[in-house]
């Protein structure tokens, strides 16, 4: 397995909390998810808890887990402010070890495409498998890749997004993107600009996962996939949507390949 990349963006979680603050469109669909599987729920890729600890909230017996100590740090601080009973994991999503076995295990926001290479994601894929329940749910969280989007210049930036610091400093974030058809991976570059100056550069890499590609990625770690939406409103997934959220289960039996005909023996004349 490689190296995972990109992990230095993560370092700063103040920051981290600020940039993402207005992401909150996603939280429902996570916590009815949750509420519907009564836990115990594993969120893999946690971050500061943004997900996680509304489902904390909620009542529902939750852990977070994710490779970043600083990330872990600022989430164990605020379930402590809240006085919230949340276990938090430091480790890496491709070897999950754990005593619980979770009713649902999920990994949102895109966080599974930092994983590059077919040895971790399937690596990540089996992990996530085996701490799951009997009858468990494993939901999977990854854009669709749009090939306009695929196809942009290096040298072409454009607007991403913008970020409201706690001061009140609103930055423009700039993205310039190249993408790698041979690794299927994406490649940002993302300028933080105030008043036109930047402040901020950062640089993340994402895997494209294809749709059909993913699902057998996700048969080949024994799961099978048992519904599929295109965005978190639930909408049926199609070529344009936006989102790919799937639904996978453990797979009950071993798949069965069936034995080719046997050749005719062909005897001399």
């Amino acid at each position: 397995m490689r190296a995972l990349e990109d992990l230095a963006v993560y370092d700063d979680a103040d920051f981290y909390d600020q940039e993402f603050a207005a992401r909150t469109h996603d939280i429902p669909f996570f916590l009815d998810q949750a509420i519907q599987a009564g836990g115990p729920v594993l969120e893999v890729a946690c971050g500061t808890g943004r997900i996680t600890l509304p489902i904390a909230r909620a009542g529902i017996e939750v852990t977070g887990l994710d490779i970043m100590p600083s990330m872990l740090a600022r989430a164990r601080q605020r379930s402590q402010d809240e006085q919230l009973p949340v276990e938090w994991l430091e480790q890496d999503c491709r070897t999950i070890h754990s005593d619980r076995r979770f009713a649902l295990v999920f990994s949102a926001t895109n966080a599974m495409q930092h994983l590059h290479d077919l040895d971790s994601v399937v690596a990540f894929l089996t992990s996530a498998r085996k701490v799951l329940r009997p009858g468990g749910t494993l939901i999977l969280d990854v854009f669709n890749p749009d090939m306009a989007k695929l196809c942009r210049l290096p040298e072409s930036p454009y607007r991403h997004k913008s970020v409201v610091e706690r001061d009140g400093t609103q930055l423009d974030v700039q993205a310039r993107t190249s993408y790698d058809a041979a690794t299927q991976v994406l490649r940002f570059t993302l300028d933080y600009l105030s008043g036109g100056v930047c402040v901020r550069t950062k640089k993340v890499s994402m895997r494209c996962f294809f749709p059909e590609e993913l699902a057998a990625l996700c048969r080949l770690a024994g799961l099978d996939v048992v519904q599929r939406y295109g965005d978190y409103d639930q909408s049926p997934f199609t070529s344009t949507s936006p989102k790919q959220l799937l639904y996978c289960r453990p797979r009950t039996a071993p798949a069965q390949i069936d034995d080719p005909p046997s050749a005719p023996v062909m005897h001399p004349s």
